[in-house]
């Protein structure tokens, strides 16, 4: 869906000489599924803060909700060849936070609107009521302040509440967090425990595996030092069996 629209005031000297041009070219394109529409901001004054109302007339194009302005010559032809030749893409598209239906324009079509509401209220207290200047401006200057602490009352009220949901969000995420990083720190702890009794294990049992191989060799030790006394004794006892039987041998020979 394409359309245009064309902002217009009826004091406009220039709106009044493109009005018939713009008829004709609603006329020419309505069979193209195409809207053209023409707002008159002294009727509709928060349009003109919405759409960036600068000049008149603004001619503006909508396509796939991107707003583009029409700075092309105001004739019928560069109206239709702006369509049918796709001149348009030519336009660069307004940025997503200046354009008409944008928050902020929302907000700024707003203040158009309390601009107005305040505009009508002086001209009704003071042509139809009478009251004085002075006394109006106090009035509509006390309203502005409560009005604008209400506002502000509500936007803070609003933000504390955002503000409190969102802290226990990132709280709780905190938790989480922190409780993870604790079951790591453990896992890593009893892995060290586990890595320095392994540790001091093996030197235990290399050092009882040492001390056994150490008995095992004293053993051996004594049983061959046990050998060798008990061959040293049997050998002395020999010798000394001998040295009896050679003196009985002699003392035979002397009493013979």
């Amino acid at each position: 869906m394409e359309e245009h629209g064309n902002c217009y005031a009826t004091w406009c000297s220039a709106c009044q000489h493109f009005k018939p041009i713009w008829s004709d070219f609603s006329n020419a394109v309505s069979s193209k599924n195409v809207k053209v529409a023409a707002v008159d901001i002294e009727q509709y004054p928060s349009l003109s803060g919405r759409f960036h109302v600068s000049s008149l007339p603004t001619i503006y194009y909508v396509r796939d909700g991107a707003f583009r302005v029409y700075d092309g010559e105001r004739s019928l032809n560069a109206l239709k060849n702006y369509i049918a030749h796709e001149d348009w893409k030519k336009t660069e598209p307004m940025s997503p936070y200046s354009a008409p239906d944008s928050f902020l324009m929302s907000l700024n079509s707003v203040a158009f609107d309390l601009s107005e509401i305040l505009r009508s209220a002086y001209t009704l207290l003071h042509e139809q009521y009478g009251w004085p200047t002075w006394l109006i401006y106090i009035l509509l200057g006390i309203a502005i302040i409560l009005v604008g602490a209400l506002i502000g009352f509500v936007t803070v009220v609003i933000v504390d509440s955002v503000m409190a949901v969102i802290s226990k969000i990132f709280s709780r995420a905190d938790g989480k967090n922190k409780k993870g990083l604790v079951e790591i720190d453990a896992e890593k702890l009893l892995k060290s425990k586990k890595q320095e009794n392994s540790t001091d294990t093996s030197p235990t049992a290399q050092q009882t595996k040492d001390e056994k191989e150490s008995s095992e060799s004293d053993e051996s030790d004594g049983s061959d030092d046990k050998l060798n006394t008990s061959d040293v004794v049997q050998e002395k006892d020999e010798q000394e069996e001998q040295t009896t039987t050679d003196q009985t041998v002699r003392q035979r020979r002397l009493e013979k």
